[in-house]
């Protein structure tokens, strides 16, 4: 598939382009609030966002799939074909004919983008927050249309690429700062590491919970029961985002994994932290080996 083109945006009046701090703030609210930070959450879940705005990747379906921000649904100006169909036209006739091509393709759907709007129960006057890839023409153009129809719109600066570059900094390397004091509990398979990090869940503490945003137990049988694990680029998109809300003044836990959890790879800079559980500790758990078995065999056996 030829790469889509990068055209710039359009210049559009009610549009309003915002950094990737502003738009995370616009969608998810203000950064290092905790679990409790605005809406209360009482399942303690670092993962369970709560947007506050409708947010749209106007990307093709198989660019969605593959990993988007958090909390965003899909309105796609061009399916997959018609992606294709493009960036083919820009690589081999230039920008005018793929503009050309892109309008014939989308322009019968612009009632649709607005029907599909209005099943995520946007009103006009209402304010959506719209990316794409860059931050160009498809962004650009839905944007246009949206604030035609009396929309309030936020486009992101740079769009979906600079939200990947944004987790890079935030989990993806590893001289990646923790956001909190790091607390790692450790110790072999089935001495009960997930359910007493549950349980401190349950009892308040923040819980950065590897193993279950990548839908995988971390042992050899971990994947049995489990949903398919997410791509490496969704399970970072998620973990970044999690970590964005984490308190800084309240230890942060996690459970000690090697470099993958499955096939998901832990990022760079949360694997430093494991090792090392910088302003915190690591808390070693030991349990006879007949208990461990009992424990594996109520875990994988059961139910």
């Amino acid at each position: 598939m030829a790469e889509f083109p990068a055209l710039p945006s359009p210049a559009t009046e009610g549009v309003v382009a915002l950094d990737i701090e502003a738009f995370l703030e616009a969608l998810h609210g203000p950064p290092r609030q905790g679990c409790n930070g605005g809406k209360a959450d009482p399942s303690h879940d670092l993962s369970k966002f709560q947007p506050q705005l409708l947010a749209i990747d106007v990307r093709s379906p198989s660019e969605f799939a593959i990993g988007h921000i958090p909390g965003a649904v899909n309105i796609p100006l061009f399916d997959d074909d018609a992606r294709a169909a493009v960036g083919t036209d820009f690589k081999k006739k230039g920008r005018y004919e793929a503009i050309k091509r892109g309008l014939s393709l989308a322009g019968a759907n612009f009632a649709s983008f607005l029907d599909a709007l209005e099943e995520h129960c946007a009103k006009p006057g209402s304010r959506l927050l719209v990316y794409c890839w860059r931050g160009g023409m498809r962004s650009g153009s839905m944007g246009w249309l949206f604030s035609l129809c009396g929309y309030k719109v936020n486009t992101l600066q740079g769009g979906y690429r600079s939200y990947r570059r944004w987790c890079k900094t935030v989990v993806g390397n590893e001289h990646a700062p923790a956001p909190a004091p790091v607390m790692v509990l450790a110790g072999c398979t089935g001495v009960g590491k997930t359910a007493i990090l549950h349980e401190l869940r349950r009892r308040g503490e923040q819980f950065l919970d590897l193993e279950g945003l990548a839908n995988h137990r971390g042992s050899a049988f971990g994947s049995m029961g489990q949903a398919p694990q997410p791509s490496n680029e969704s399970y970072e998109n998620v973990l970044a985002l999690c970590c964005r809300r984490v308190d800084p003044k309240r230890p942060l836990w996690i459970e000690h994994e090697s470099n993958h959890v499955g096939k998901a790879l832990v990022p760079f800079g949360i694997l430093a932290w494991v090792k090392s559980a910088p302003g915190g500790a690591m808390v070693l758990l030991s349990m006879e080996q007949s208990l461990r078995v009992g424990r594996l065999v109520e875990d994988y056996c059961s139910g």
